[in-house]
């Protein structure tokens, strides 16, 4: 099984939502994936996606940087923190969410481990990148960076290139998307798009981190309950919940997901 890498080069950009979406896409195929992230952690010792799945998500954390090696006084001990990530991508079957903070690190251990080379060598599974952006100049501007630093500078040998615009800012419409057409030129490049979630239950899903697939699986009365709200708001915030749902699934699923 191949591996999903979800990534951005900023936060609040919805990889997280994409990342669980991803995930639970998966599950929907009963295909058994891993779910791993690579972000800070708060003192419960989880990442935000550790929230939603404190029982199923491999905390890798934020690592270190190669240069802290000498106050480390082991040279190459943050690159052997790293090589858990490389397991990873040489077994595949995860969902990687990868924090903004962290894809320059992983750059950078890629490189020194020669992982491209190594993963072709061994013939490992396929990797797809997932980047997501809101329909900001600097987020667009931030995605044709990351996929240049990841796939076009040979970080990683990605196989297929996936732009998910995340609507929930507004529409993409007069957006120069140029610069990450050229940059996934020839790399199996494509666009999806995730449309804003207007159900009521959103910010209530996100305030106490419920699984979107939690939520889907769960009656009115239970949501009701679960969040202290009148059944017609959870009655009306479960179908809208769904219809977005499913086109998030559907839209993942015309690039393979």
């Amino acid at each position: 099984m191949k591996t999903y890498i979800c990534a951005a080069y900023a936060g609040g950009q919805g990889k997280t939502t994409l990342a669980q979406m991803v995930f639970s896409a998966l599950r929907k195929r009963d295909l058994s994936y891993k779910l791993v992230a690579a972000d800070f952690t708060d003192g419960t010792g989880h990442s935000k996606i550790g929230k939603f799945f404190p029982s199923k998500v491999l905390e890798l954390g934020i690592g270190s940087a190669l240069g802290s090696s000498k106050s480390e006084n082991d040279a190459n001990a943050p690159l052997r923190y790293w090589d858990r990530f490389g397991g990873l991508l040489l077994t595949g079957g995860a969902v990687l969410d990868l924090g903004a903070n962290v894809v320059p690190q992983l750059v950078q251990w890629a490189h020194h481990r020669r992982v491209t080379h190594i993963m072709q060598q061994r013939n490992s599974p396929e990797i797809d990148l997932l980047v997501i952006t809101k329909p900001e100049t600097h987020s667009i501007e931030n995605v044709s960076t990351l996929i240049e630093d990841v796939v076009v500078g040979g970080a990683l040998p990605v196989g297929n290139i996936i732009v998910v615009k995340n609507e929930v800012g507004g529409s993409f419409d007069g957006q120069n998307l140029a610069r990450i057409e050229k940059a996934g030129g020839g790399r199996g490049l494509s666009f999806i798009t995730i449309p804003r979630c207007t159900s009521e239950l959103w910010p209530h899903l996100e305030r106490t981190f419920t699984p979107v697939e939690e939520a889907l699986a769960s009656t009115e009365n239970d949501l009701a309950e679960k969040f202290g709200i009148e059944i017609w708001s959870a009655y009306a915030g479960l179908m809208d919940l769904k219809t977005w749902s499913d086109e998030v699934y559907a839209q993942l699923g015309r690039v393979g997901v």
